[in-house]
């Protein structure tokens, strides 16, 4: 049995369309995806799906266009400023308005690609005539459109992230955040159509590596703002990044969003590739390809990613071990071991190892700083090969006691008694644990229904 992920990679940078088109280029078909972005009832677009070159590397393009060309005075929609080897198009049209408007005060800079430092230019609005949206709409027009349950939860998060970030930049509360290029027509259509790929291409987890910061300025609806934009920087509080091009918005407030919510930090996970995308941004940098990567593959549905988070003390007493393990399973561990040790010193210490999903590896780690009394931790990937398991309950002379069963490939290959209801079940009928134990092992083994009664 396997099980699909995707991984994705921002060599170039992050945006919405960037990370669409690498998705659809990794082969999420576009007729799904289509019909998501149709049902969302928004008027006059059309997509344009295009290869293009970035840097040697061919990947996918993604435009929506207005079907419309704006009036003389609208500032003019940008186009590439490289030929793109490929002129067939996808074209998409709706037929019903969105009627979501708001009067808020809080703002969104521009939905970007890669803007110079330098520009003097106004910002780009390839929709000027659509109604200005808040938060409150968009989740009004998400709610009301007949899509995916799935991929209208993702949206939502991805939105309510987006809006949380503009609060904090601008004041006021996320809910009456002002949205302006975030909020138009293209950036709602690359967020959900994001969400719709990644629906279509059926994967159970989604893994993201680090993302690029460089330093610089960039032209929005409040005149030049230092790169990383603001709200940006808030985005990725926690994530992991790398040094990126200076003068570039290599990853706009829409990429960031979507790139924090949809998945978890993590290195290429372990498995088998099947298919490789890639998503060409607007501009062509002068030393790296500008593209998503977007990596498809299989993994053993038994194998788990997990984090292991390790510290080593030698002047913790005892009494101040199990809160400490109580702690680090509150905040995110999935198991913790104890061992004794004999330190650097010639003293006995303590060997104190965590594992967690990769997503709570930061919070376990920060847990081991603050409750223990070492000074640092190391931490590395792992992969944890787990048996299926679900519980039953069986009745024994002594009381109903709970198994938990392990299977291997759809076949019970473990089990094991809850010690709690042993346990129980021992005191009250004044007999020894192990005669209960192997009680509930005998009930267990003769039962014909090892069927799971709770998970």
């Amino acid at each position: 049995m396997s099980e699909r992920v995707l991984w994705l990679d921002a060599p170039g940078g992050a945006a919405g369309d960037m990370v669409l088109a690498a998705l659809l280029d990794a082969g999420a078909p576009m007729a799904p995806v289509q019909a998501v972005l149709d049902a969302l009832g928004i008027e006059g677009w059309e997509a344009h799906v295009t290869q293009t070159v970035r840097c040697a590397v061919t990947a996918r393009r993604v435009e929506f266009r207005p079907t419309v060309a704006p009036a003389a005075d609208s500032p003019a929609v940008a186009r590439d400023d490289v030929h793109d080897h490929s002129h067939s198009h996808s074209h998409s049209h709706s037929h019903r308005h969105s009627h979501s408007h708001s009067h808020s005060h809080s703002h969104s800079h521009s939905r970007s690609h890669s803007h110079s430092h330098d520009s003097d230019q106004p910002v780009e609005t390839p929709f000027p005539n659509q109604p200005e949206r808040t938060w409150r709409s968009i989740r009004a027009l998400l709610h009301a459109a007949p899509i995916p349950e799935p991929v209208r939860d993702r949206a939502l998060s991805v939105f309510a992230r987006l809006a949380s970030a503009e609060a904090r930049v601008h004041g006021g509360t996320p809910e009456d955040v002002h949205f302006h290029e975030v909020g138009s027509v293209d950036a709602i259509l690359d967020i959900v159509g994001v969400c719709a790929a990644i629906h279509a291409l059926d994967v159970v987890a989604v893994h993201c590596g680090p993302l690029p910061v460089g330093r610089g300025w960039v032209r929005c609806a409040h005149g030049m703002m230092p790169l990383p934009a603001p709200a940006t920087l808030f985005l990725m509080e926690g994530w992991p990044t790398v040094p990126g091009v200076d003068g570039v918005e290599q990853v706009t407030p829409t990429g960031a969003a979507l790139w924090v919510t949809v998945g978890e930090p993590s290195p290429p996970p372990a498995f088998t590739v099947e298919t490789v995308g890639y998503g060409a941004g607007k501009r062509s940098l002068p030393d790296r390809p500008n593209v998503v990567r977007a990596v498809v593959g299989r993994r053993s549905a038994g194998a788990q990613a997990v984090t292991t988070t390790l510290a080593q003390v030698d002047d913790m007493t005892g009494e101040h071990i199990p809160p400490l393990i109580e702690r680090l399973l509150d905040n995110g561990a999935l198991d913790v071991t104890v061992t004794p040790t004999v330190m650097k010193k010639g003293r006995p210490g303590l060997r104190v190892e965590a594992i967690s999903p990769p997503a709570r590896a930061r919070e376990v780690a920060h847990t081991l700083l603050q409750h223990a009394s070492t000074f640092g931790v190391r931490q590395w990937e792992a992969r944890r090969t787990v048996l299926d398991r679900w519980r039953v309950a069986v009745d024994t002379p002594f009381g109903t006691v709970r198994i938990k069963v392990g299977a291997l490939a759809g076949a019970p290959v473990q089990a094991a008694p809850e010690f709690e209801d042993v346990s129980t079940c021992a005191r009250q009928h004044g007999v020894p644990v192990a005669r209960v134990h192997a009680a509930a092992l005998h009930a267990w083994h003769a039962s014909e229904d090892s069927s799971p009664t709770e998970p």
